[in-house]
């Protein structure tokens, strides 16, 4: 089960490979500026193959000590800013400064899908990329999707929030993202969070 979940973790955040920064700079240097939401203990890290300037969102301060100690084993990602916001409200975060927007499992939690949405579209540069892993709700009308509706209530009181039947993927184009890729999977795990969704979205328009 957990080289199931890494191997799609890792098919996810390897979209960062091959990226170009809209910042002249860093494109000489081989590098990307990256912003993460709700970032943990850096799970991401093992897998960003590149040459990172670093971001992170999250409110969640107790990660501090674990993030940092975990984050000195990749050389290749440079911390240039830690801020203790929420996805909804990220108003220490520059407009159009970032190359791509990374989540992993971060919509399931906020409180508001639609303005945590918002904000990524507005911190990414024109062309930039949200890249995200979301575990998702089943159809409608099949037993998963039954079984997540009925423990939902119990399961976002039992995890901080988390929403087992929340279907991230369908606010993307209203957000204001085009050039959609998703790529749908089955993960061998409890019903409730096997079905996850991962890809990328463009900022097309500044």
């Amino acid at each position: 089960m957990g080289k199931e979940l890494n191997e799609v973790r890792r098919k996810a955040v390897s979209q960062l490979t091959g990226l170009v920064s809209h910042d002249a700079i860093l494109k000489k240097e081989g590098a990307i500026r990256v912003l993460e939401i709700g970032a943990g203990f850096g799970a991401n890290f093992a897998y960003m193959q590149r040459k990172v300037k670093y971001w992170n969102v999250d409110p969640n301060a107790e990660f501090d000590d674990g993030f940092r100690k975990n984050m000195e084993k990749y050389p290749n990602v440079e911390m240039e800013n830690w801020i203790h916001e929420y996805a909804e409200d990220m108003r220490g975060v520059p407009d159009g400064h970032f190359d791509v927007v990374l989540i992993t499992y971060v919509l399931c939690s906020v409180t508001e899908m639609e303005k945590a949405l918002a904000e990524c579209r507005r911190v990414l540069s024109k062309g930039g990329r949200l890249v995200f892993l979301e575990h998702v709700a089943h159809p409608e009308g099949t037993w998963g999707f039954f079984v997540q509706t009925l423990l939902n209530p119990m399961w976002s009181f039992s995890f901080c929030g988390c929403h087992v039947n929340r279907r991230p993927e369908r606010l993307l184009k209203a957000a204001g993202f085009d050039q959609i890729e998703l790529t749908q999977v089955h993960v061998s795990i409890p019903t409730v969070l096997s079905r996850q969704v991962y890809g990328s979205a463009v900022v097309v328009k500044a």
